[in-house]
C-alpha cells in the first residue's frame, strides 16, 4: 500500500456541501403531509362548529 504524506491527508475532504435531492424530496413530502393534516383538521373543526357531523349509526 502506498504511504500518503500527512500534508496530503490534511487536504482530503469528504462529503458534500450541497443539499442532495433525497433531502429535498423528504422535506417536500413532509410539507405535503403537514398541509394535508392541516386541511383535515380545519375541515373537522369547521364541521364540528357548524354541527354538520355525520351520525355514527
Amino acid at each position: 500500500m502506498k504511504q500518503i504524506d500527512k500534508n496530503v491527508l490534511d487536504n482530503i475532504y469528504g462529503g458534500t456541501n450541497t443539499i442532495s435531492s433525497t433531502v429535498i424530496n423528504a422535506i417536500t413530502n413532509l410539507i405535503k403531509l403537514l398541509k394535508d393534516a392541516g386541511y383535515s383538521l380545519g375541515s373537522g373543526m369547521r364541521r364540528i362548529g357548524e354541527d354538520k357531523m355525520c351520525p355514527l349509526e
